[in-house]
Formats: structure tokens, C-alpha cells, sequence
């Protein structure tokens, strides 16, 4: 694992774990969120759980490279999905930019990793 891969999968599991955080705290920015492209309240526990574990794989990746790619695998999976939910329902560029934002941070993670 390169320099770039430790500290690209160190930030993405730190905004990861705010995120969740995020998720769990039921925060009124993350449920109006929620809302705009029909996630059941409930559901966000679930997607920071995903969260709180992919983040986990990610620190554990720093010294298990396989561990490492598989948590960007499925975080960039998750956050094409969170896109594409926010396409779904026409959202506006500014409900869909963190989203974009995780994605590219998450695709440019695992590119690194690979």
C-alpha cells in the first residue's frame, strides 16, 4: 500500500464515520435528505452500520491490502447507488454534490489501491 492509498482510505473512513454519525444522530440535514429521495427514516441506522463498517475495513486495510480494497469496492458501489438515487428523484446539484464528492473520493481510493 502507497502513501497515497493511506492517507486517501485514512480521510474517506474519517468522512465515513462523520457521516454515519450523522446517520445514527438522525441529524435534520440527513433526514431531510433521506426524505428527498424516499429512505424510509429507519433506514438511515442501516446505511450508517454500512458506513461504520466500511470504514472499519478501510483502517484495517492499511495493513491487510485486500481488506482495504474491498471496503472501496463497496464503498464506491454505495456511493454510485447514492447517486443514482439522487438522479432518480431529480435532485438538485447541491442534494446530490456530497454524494458525487464521496463517490470520487471513494473511486480515486480504490484506484489506488488496485
Amino acid at each position: 500500500m502507497d502513501s497515497a492509498n493511506s492517507f486517501l482510505g485514512v480521510v474517506l473512513a474519517v468522512l465515513c464515520t462523520a457521516s454515519a454519525m450523522g446517520d445514527f444522530l438522525k441529524l435534520p440535514s440527513v433526514m431531510k435528505a433521506a426524505e428527498t429521495v424516499h429512505c424510509p427514516p429507519n433506514f438511515c441506522t442501516v446505511l450508517g452500520l454500512i458506513k461504520i463498517a466500511a470504514a472499519t475495513g478501510l483502517i484495517v486495510g492499511l495493513t491487510v491490502d485486500n481488506i482495504g480494497t474491498a471496503a472501496a469496492v463497496g464503498l464506491s458501489i454505495y456511493f454510485v447507488l447514492a447517486v443514482g438515487a439522487h438522479i432518480r428523484v431529480k435532485d438538485r446539484l447541491k442534494g446530490v454534490l456530497p454524494a458525487i464528492g464521496m463517490l470520487a473520493i471513494s473511486a480515486t481510493t480504490l484506484a489506488t489501491s488496485l
